[in-house]
């Protein structure tokens, strides 16, 4: 019995030994102080609000960390992360100006068991930019497929705009704002709310740029339709000296609204008249449809725009080579020029065509049987030309005739009386 004793007490005295041995170890080797680096710590922006003031903003996009050197126990060393650490820089504490800031950062949470060793030497660089805020239109970028037989009108988003603001150089990049989906097989009215995104000219999404409102309500009719073709009556004729070339319009087909037994029986709609009366040249007009009793058009295809082509009267200037005909045996022509001014007029599409080459002048001296000098236009006439045209003007040719020269002939009185002399 007391052998047990003995041994007992001998074990306790061995492990109470041991666990000091251990506690010894423990604190002084495994759990003694060190130092490390912890890095990449983000640094949090705050009061972001009071760089407005100052016509400022921050640059978005940018990655603010820093390093921190810490030191504590090897065990609380070995538990601390990143997410420990809570790094600010309040903006609402310095003069800020454009461009690169460097700046100190406030330390405003961290593990207890661990001490700062750097904290004098944290600053952080932040690119500022001026502010800038503008409104801009919200844009429908939501793609229907309609069920067959059916329509969707335009989309209608309420607001209509929205106010982008940040830093100017990342609020100049946005091209429009839109709000995307894409609907297949849409047989009923549309009604959702859309997130607005800002894109670049590209359409990629920009990120940093503040919205008033982050979403806007789209609302989408789809409604029974019908694709019918669009008449244009004319009214009234063009002023003198022109005619119509064509009408261009910008649409064949608009879609027509309406009850099914009311629509199947509607082929074609009408314009407003056109003017002709009006039209002095060349020109663009917007005309209403009018839709037939019952029916309506799809919003957005109320008017179709219609270019109007004239082609003009004009005027043209030639310089001709004139030929001569009919001058009587025994007779000769002197003109005073080989070319004479020509001009004509008729409708550009077949004036401009025409060249010296197309035509004719022809001077008929048929009725001139003596001497003397005159003056007469030659006829004219024009080759390739099938429209209306005018001959506004002919330059006349002045002309002496004048008897062709006697040769004396052989055996003539004259001839023989000189034989005789000699």
């Amino acid at each position: 019995m007391d052998k047990d004793k003995k041994d007992k007490g001998i074990i306790i005295i061995i492990c109470t030994i041991l666990s000091v041995a251990l506690w010894i170890y423990v604190t002084n080797v495994e759990n003694k102080i060190r130092t490390t680096e912890i890095n990449k710590i983000p640094v949090e922006l705050i009061n972001e609000e009071a760089l407005k003031a100052s016509n400022l903003a921050v640059v978005p996009g940018q990655e603010l960390y820093i390093t921190l050197k810490v030191e504590g126990n090897t065990a609380d060393i070995n538990q601390i992360k990143r997410s420990d650490f809570k790094v600010q820089v309040d903006l609402a504490e310095y003069a800020w100006k454009k461009g690169v800031n460097k700046v100190p950062v406030s330390i405003v949470d961290y593990p207890v068991s661990v001490s700062i060793k750097n904290t004098n030497a944290l600053t952080v660089s932040i690119n500022i930019d001026n502010y800038l805020e503008k409104t801009i239109n919200i844009e429908s970028n939501i793609n229907i497929t309609p069920r067959l037989g059916y329509f969707a009108a335009a989309a209608v988003i309420t607001p209509e705009t929205v106010k982008i603001s940040g830093a100017e150089s990342y609020v100049n990049m946005v091209n429009k704002v839109v709000v995307k989906d894409n609907i297949n097989d849409a047989y009923e009215n549309i009604s959702a709310e859309y997130k607005i995104i800002p894109i670049d000219d590209e359409g990629k999404e920009l990120t940093g740029i503040y919205l008033s409102q982050e979403t806007a309500k789209v609302e989408i009719k789809v409604s029974k339709g019908k694709s019918v073709k669009v008449n244009i009556p004319t009214i009234g004729e063009l002023p003198n000296k022109l005619k119509l070339s064509s009408l261009k319009q910008n649409k064949e087909t608009v879609e027509l609204l309406g009850e099914k037994e009311v629509i199947d029986g509607v082929n074609e709609v009408s314009t407003e008249p056109l003017d002709l009366s009006t039209i002095t040249a060349n020109k663009e007009v917007f005309l209403k449809i009018i839709a037939p009793e019952n029916t309506t058009v799809s919003e957005g295809e109320e008017y179709i725009r219609v270019t109007v082509e004239v082609i003009k009267y004009i005027t043209k200037d030639f310089n001709v080579t004139f030929t001569t005909s009919g001058l009587v045996e025994g007779l000769n022509i002197t003109p005073n020029k080989d070319k004479i001014r020509v001009i004509i007029s008729g409708y550009e599409t077949d004036i401009k065509n025409i060249n010296e080459n197309n035509i004719r002048a022809s001077l008929d001296l048929s009725g001139y049987t003596k001497e003397g000098s005159f003056e007469k236009a030659p006829k004219i006439t024009i080759e390739g030309i099938t429209s209306e045209y005018g001959l506004d003007y002919i330059e006349p040719v002045s002309f002496k005739i004048t008897k062709e020269a006697e040769v004396p002939t052989q055996g003539s009185p004259q001839e023989t009386d000189r034989n005789q002399g000699e």
